[in-house]
């Protein structure tokens, strides 16, 4: 029988890379739930035989910060409220951020809905795991947006210069396909811990990632496995 696992925002980064992990496993099935589906109403159809929920739709960024907040605790509550009616669901994800602890009303909608998503957990007797991750990058990431990888990327596949601001430093990331491996791992076998924290898996300087970048040509794959990652991004932009 087919394993189903359901990924809210699996039009996005994260969820479509989990997705199509999921889907590369044998005897496994992603159910892809994207933003129609929340306003139409079907999550419940959406959910019904899937065994555990991983949920990574949300905004992230807005002009109206309270509203960002208010839309990301309903999108969450309509999760919850279908997991509520869906029988045979086993576990619960909540993707959060390792920064979560930030003042901000983003932040605070993580760890709000984390919490929700604990007590949702409680009430059905099954299992919740809170999952901290790292800023990934990799092919299909948003540039201009929140990753200075996938905007450095974009830039170099344009032949546009990389600006390094000043005192700009090192950034931790992690590569999108060990991200989606990592949460595919949680979510089908019992969590360690709650929250789970995905450790980062490079902590790169802001301007090596630039000369990395510059140096690279499209056609040659280099060495080691952040340029190959850097690179795979770098090459997804370029037509």
């Amino acid at each position: 029988m087919m394993r189903r696992i359901a990924v809210t925002g699996a039009g996005g980064f994260i969820g479509g890379a989990l997705a199509l992990r999921i889907d590369r496993e044998a005897g496994f099935g992603a159910v892809r739930i994207v933003r129609d589906d929340f306003s139409r109403g079907l999550l419940p159809e959406k959910l019904a035989g899937c065994e555990a929920v991983v949920h990574l739709a949300g905004e992230s960024r807005s002009t109206d910060p309270e509203a960002l907040f208010r839309t990301n605790l309903a999108l969450t509550e309509q999760v919850a409220a279908a997991v509520r009616k869906t029988p045979g669901i086993r576990r619960v994800l909540f993707g959060s951020t390792t920064h979560e602890a930030k003042e901000s009303p983003y932040h605070a909608s993580k760890r709000e809905g984390r919490a929700r998503f604990d007590a949702l957990a409680a009430e059905l007797g099954i299992e919740s795991v809170g999952v901290l991750m790292p800023n990934a990058f990799g092919p299909g990431g948003r540039p201009f947006y929140n990753s200075v990888v996938s905007t450095f990327c974009k830039l170099r596949a344009e032949g546009r210069p990389l600006e390094v601001h000043p005192g700009a430093g090192s950034v931790k990331l992690i590569a999108v396909d060990t991200l989606a491996e990592a949460l595919f791992r949680l979510a089908v076998e019992p969590a360690p811990e709650n929250p789970a924290v995905i450790p980062h898996e490079y902590e790169m300087e802001v301007a090596g990632i630039a000369r990395l970048l510059e140096s690279f040509d499209p056609e040659i794959r280099p060495e080691g496995k952040f340029e190959f990652d850097l690179w795979k991004c770098f090459r997804s932009y370029i037509r």
